[in-house]
């Protein structure tokens, strides 16, 4: 594939991502304060969150195989398919239930068999889009070429938030339809710009040597600390400017989704500007961002207006700036170049387990106390950073092809 079907194949990726990073952080931010309208209590629709990303754990590592096999391709354009078919199940769902036409239990069982519908359809997306980026790039450019992908999950966010702070607590089923509207714009860029690429390494040792557990386990137990931190925070966002600073279901609705939008902007200018600024190794800039999120959250946990908390959520957003890229290009370069696509679905069990994790132990932990999830989160953060400063410890001059730029 010449550099300039690379240029149009990450970009095909990035709108991907992008839009199914849209649709999951709409549904995370509404989904709280948007459940108690539909007569769902907080567990439930936590448990709705959280079940999904059982499936998710069983669905990425299936998907992540099956690209090594039948190519990232069809793999990508079927998780596609998934994000966009599935809001347009919620929309519906949330249409019938507010005009009476459904009850309770029935919009609740109906919620829980589309949301998983989505996730067995769309979970190989991230670990087949992860594979494609290493199977185009070089190693001197895995770095970048992985940064994309969190930049597109960054704007996806700023979207999803967006979305629900000026739509979701007044018409959610719009904003269902708009977020289906833009995956499946993402569907006909890859199907016009994204043809499979050649991946493995001839000269390296076949697919069904293994991952090297124990090379990669401090980054997938990295990445199941810091997404469970993070989705805690999501879940309870809303839920504590209702319930600690008195706002309204719509405006709870509103300001959760502009401080959420600030984060992943945040998280955005970091990946985009600020890490090739700086040069770190991956690393380097796993623990600082961990160490930088633990006092992001402490400042969360003790803050006592709608301003302390959006500062705190915007300074966490520049800690997982820092850590996140950094956790997964060190991953991929210990992978090998013929384990992309499994080392990427096992590393999604890590998100599974932290996306099932986080939005139920959060609604749990809110009965508490509005505070308790967010000190929950940073005692998380604070394994990340311990788990990063082993491999710190064992690196000290890296190889150049290891610098993010």
């Amino acid at each position: 594939m010449p550099p300039s079907r690379h240029s149009l194949a990450q970009l095909a990726l990035f709108l991907a991502l992008m839009a199914n990073a849209a649709g999951q952080s709409f549904l995370l931010v509404v989904m709280p304060p948007l459940g108690r309208r539909l007569g769902f209590t907080d567990i439930e629709t936590g448990t709705i969150l959280s079940a999904s990303a059982v499936l998710l754990m069983i669905a990425a590592p299936i998907w992540g195989y099956l690209s090594e096999r039948i190519g990232r391709r069809p793999v990508i354009m079927i998780a596609i398919a998934g994000a966009m078919l599935a809001p347009l199940a919620f929309g519906f769902i949330v249409g019938r239930r507010l005009d009476g036409t459904i009850s309770a239990v029935l919009a609740l069982y109906l919620f829980v068999a589309a949301r998983s519908a989505q996730t067995l359809l769309s979970g190989g997306l991230l670990p087949a889009s992860q594979a494609y980026v290493a199977d185009i790039t070089a190693p001197e450019a895995r770095a970048g070429g992985m940064g994309v992908l969190g930049a597109a999950y960054g704007l996806g966010a700023i979207i999803g938030s967006a979305l629900a702070w000026r739509i979701g607590g007044g018409d959610a089923a719009l904003a269902f339809l708009l977020v289906s509207g833009l995956a499946g714009l993402a569907l006909t860029g890859v199907t016009l710009m994204a043809p499979e690429p050649r991946h493995g390494d001839p000269g390296a040792a076949s697919p069904a040597s293994g991952l090297g557990l124990s090379r990669i386990w401090p980054f997938f137990a990295i990445t199941l600390v810091s997404i469970s931190a993070h989705s805690i925070v999501q879940q309870t966002v809303a839920l504590r400017l209702q319930d600690a600073f008195g706002f309204t279901s719509d405006a709870s609705i509103a300001k959760a989704g502009l401080a959420l939008m600030a984060t992943a902007l945040a998280m955005i200018v970091v990946q985009g500007v600020v890490l090739r600024m700086l040069a770190f190794r991956p690393e380097t800039l796993l623990a600082s961002g961990a160490l930088l999120a633990v006092v992001a959250l402490l400042f969360a946990t003790f803050a006592r207006s709608y301003a302390e908390l959006f500062g705190a959520l915007v300074l966490l957003g520049a800690a997982l700036g820092l850590m996140l890229p950094g956790n997964l290009a060190s991953l991929s370069l210990r992978a090998g170049p013929n384990a992309q696509g499994k080392a990427a679905g096992f590393n999604v069990i890590g998100q599974g387990m932290g996306l099932a994790i986080g939005p139920l132990a959060g609604a749990a932990l809110h009965q508490i106390s509005p505070q308790i999830p967010f000190f929950a989160a940073a005692l998380l953060l604070m394994v990340a950073v311990a788990l990063a400063a082993g491999p710190l410890r064992k690196r000290t001059l890296p190889p150049a092809s290891e610098i993010i730029r």
